[in-house]
């Protein structure tokens, strides 16, 4: 096992044991904070005139533990979420409470006939210095809704549909682009950069069959699959910094008029910062991020670092795109250029523009207006990517153009094969110029003879 599979696997270990539950909408087990008075869970019961949200909860406590239920109106929960009030000024806050004592079992209904609301539920023991529950089962959900939505808060009810319909639709250009692969490998055509783009698109088309996993396991019991979750973003960020590696050394010319990649140490740097960025963005998602506060990661420091590194990306990527642009003079090579430098610019830049938009969506909507945004885009860009490195299309622009070792002129090399015939010339141009000094220093000892 290399060294980087190895960090890897244990960058994933870490995730999937830090992983914190607090998002779940059934939570076992036990827990604990160090403080008198804090955030627990939060739903989103969902508007109907005839059925109501439950709130079930079995605790076992060894001291008294008061729950406050707060919703999202004005003077609730905006009033105690950030605020550094009293334990007892923040309950007085509350719409209503209730006790948990020993073994507490009780439900509770919810009723929002006008519209959906978002409820934050806290606990707390004023008189204590922290906060600890031995054993529950707490259970929040919209009865009657339909089997594959009663357990979904409102702002998180469509994600499992979108997974779907994203995964089919990847799928499909996951096959289409492995038949040309198959193809192009059987004539001795299938070029590194097709290679590596093929990888890209199986590990991205990976991370949605995990997020579906997830939602469709959370639909049935409404915990599904933390750690497979967190996994999957880490699946899905390796796709990105290779689509973006990609992105950047076709601009660059590799393939096209350079045959090695330049800045491969900045790129390298980049790759890895990108990363590092995007694991402390997940551990801050699921262990760390005060979820009675944000809604989505990228409102939280680490997530508004990764947008502007983005478009850091997006700098780097249309700096060396025009110089390279602006170097070349095949006119083909340059109009592909030009499409290189309009999609992944716009693809680059209207995921932070979208985002830092969507902070003024309700919270309610904002999640899913994101996820449906990320996705629509990553999806362009992978069929836009399937489109340019098409055999029929590319043919035109992936050409390396190299002195001929035997002539000096210049010749057109599409494929590895050409590489090696090349190397093939050059052997045998090394070869004929050592027999002809090797027949110069025979003439030569003729004439001294003589």
């Amino acid at each position: 096992m290399t060294n980087r599979l190895q960090l890897l696997v244990a960058i994933s270990i870490i995730l999937l044991v830090t992983t914190n539950t607090g998002s779940a909408l059934r939570l076992q087990g036990s827990w604990k904070r160090s403080a008198n008075w804090d955030y627990f869970t939060r739903f989103c019961f969902k508007k109907s005139e005839k059925q109501y949200g439950n709130f079930t909860w079995t605790i076992e406590t060894k001291n008294t533990l008061t729950v406050g239920f707060y919703d999202d109106q004005k003077g609730s929960w905006d009033s105690v979420g950030n605020t550094k009030d009293t334990c007892l000024v923040k309950n007085s806050k509350a719409k209503s409470t209730r006790s948990i004592t020993n073994h507490t079992k009780s439900t509770e209904t919810f009723e929002d006939t006008k519209e959906s609301h978002m409820w934050y539920f806290a606990l707390s023991d004023c008189s204590a210095h922290q906060l600890e529950i031995t054993q529950m089962d707490v259970h929040i959900w919209n009865p009657m809704v339909g089997k594959y939505s009663q357990e979904f808060s409102c702002e998180q009810e469509g994600l499992l549909a979108l997974n779907i319909i994203y995964f089919i639709l990847f799928t499909i250009v996951c096959f289409v682009q492995l038949f040309v692969s198959v193809k192009l490998q059987r004539t001795g055509d299938f070029h590194t950069i097709l290679r590596f783009f093929l990888y890209i698109l199986i590990l991205r088309t990976a991370a949605l069959l995990m997020n579906l996993i997830h939602f469709g396991s959370f639909a049935q019991n409404g915990m599904g699959s933390p750690g497979l979750i967190i996994f999957a973003g880490v699946v899905e960020v390796i796709s990105q910094i290779g689509f973006f590696l990609i992105i950047i050394a076709i601009g660059l010319g590799w393939t096209i008029n350079v045959k090695n990649i330049p800045h491969k140490k900045l790129l390298l740097i980049g790759s890895g910062t990108f990363l590092l960025l995007f694991i402390i963005l997940i551990i801050a998602a699921y262990t760390v991020m005060d979820y009675g506060t944000h809604f989505i990661a990228f409102e939280a420091v680490p997530g508004i670092l990764l947008l502007i590194f983005r478009l850091a990306i997006l700098g780097i990527f249309l700096f060396f795109t025009l110089k390279t642009y602006r170097k070349e003079s095949n006119k083909e090579k340059k109009s592909f250029f030009k499409k290189l430098m309009i999609i992944y610019g716009i693809w680059l830049g209207l995921i932070p523009i979208f985002i830092f938009i969507s902070f003024g969506f309700s919270d309610i909507a904002r999640e899913k207006a994101t996820t449906a945004h990320i996705l629509t885009l990553d999806f362009l860009a992978f069929v836009c990517m399937v489109y340019l490195l098409w055999p029929s299309v590319s043919k035109d622009y992936f050409k390396l153009t190299t002195p001929s070792l035997s002539t000096g002129e210049a010749q057109e090399l599409k494929s590895g094969s050409d590489w090696a015939a090349l190397a093939d010339e050059g052997s045998s141009s090394s070869s004929s110029s050592s027999s002809s000094s090797e027949e110069e220093e025979e003439e030569k000892d003729k004439v001294d003879e003589l």
